[in-house]
């Protein structure tokens, strides 16, 4: 099964908690939404019915215990990156018209308060995807990797139609949940680059979540506050590096042949 890594790294992918694309981004419960239907608009119900089926996404995946622990906030973003909501205007005149099929059979539904019926689950899905082509990528709950509490995830989605997977990476900075990409760009990171092509030549990134994550040394001031991934090891070398932004990258240290680990920075302490 093939896997890539996603390249990632743009402000349009980006959001900020202060500025809703969606009319109902501010609501993180689906029931809550649910019985705020009453109070929608017509003009709205793009919005609220795309924001409804990504709550109870998020709702499925914090279904299961080890994801309890993961803020609603952050599965809420994996899920609305690879769903991403499908306005009416770039949709053909037949599917239109099962979206709005759609939403008249869901008009019942939610003026009764019938929200566990699978007809309706059905039809939510119809709504969001009347042309049935764009979501049939999933995130895969034992996928959901946290490697720094709060502050970085990993989750893979897999396509339910070709099996293809990504690897997605999202990094919390503050208020700010961005999809990043750890392996560093070379067009960026030509020192990078060139240090690991003189120690380590025939060296590529595994297409695999990394080893681990973790913040540098709190004692140092100018440590502090970097990112240090151990990449995934595959035979018998492996990199450690690290990065403030998750744009411009550090070579830090190596291990060659299976022999020690050895620091590229020279300096005193060791890392």
């Amino acid at each position: 099964m093939r896997r890539n890594i996603i390249l990632l790294f743009t402000a349009l992918l980006a959001f900020n908690l202060s500025f809703a694309q969606n009319k109902f981004e501010s609501v993180m419960n689906s029931k809550k939404l649910g019985v705020s239907y009453k109070n929608v608009k017509s003009k709205d119900k793009e919005d609220f019915y795309q924001q409804y089926f990504w709550l109870t996404k998020v709702d499925e995946l914090q279904a299961y215990p080890h994801l309890k622990e993961i803020k609603p906030r952050v599965l809420y973003s994996f899920v609305k990156e690879i769903m991403p909501q499908i306005p009416t205007k770039t949709l053909t005149k037949e599917n239109k018209k099962f979206r709005d099929d759609a939403e008249l059979s869901l008009d019942q539904y939610f003026k009764n308060k019938d929200w566990t019926n699978p007809v309706m689950a059905l039809n939510l899905l119809t709504y969001v995807d009347p042309q049935n082509e764009k979501y049939f990528s999933v995130v895969k709950p034992e996928s959901v990797v946290t490697m720094l509490p709060k502050k970085l995830y990993s989750f893979t989605s897999e396509n339910q139609k070709t099996q293809e997977q990504k690897i997605y990476y999202m990094w919390i900075d503050e208020d700010e949940y961005k999809i990043v990409d750890i392996v560093p760009d070379p067009k960026k990171n030509e020192v990078f680059y060139s240090e690991l092509k003189t120690i380590l030549p025939n060296y590529s990134f595994p297409n695999f979540v990394p080893e681990s994550a973790r913040m540098g040394d709190k004692k140092v001031k100018s440590d502090a506050d970097y990112y240090y991934i151990t990449a995934f090891q595959v035979g018998n070398d492996n990199i450690v590096y690290k990065t403030l932004s998750f744009e411009d990258y550090i070579f830090v240290r190596y291990k060659k042949d299976g022999g020690p680990w050895t620091d590229v920075e020279h300096r005193d302490k060791k890392y």
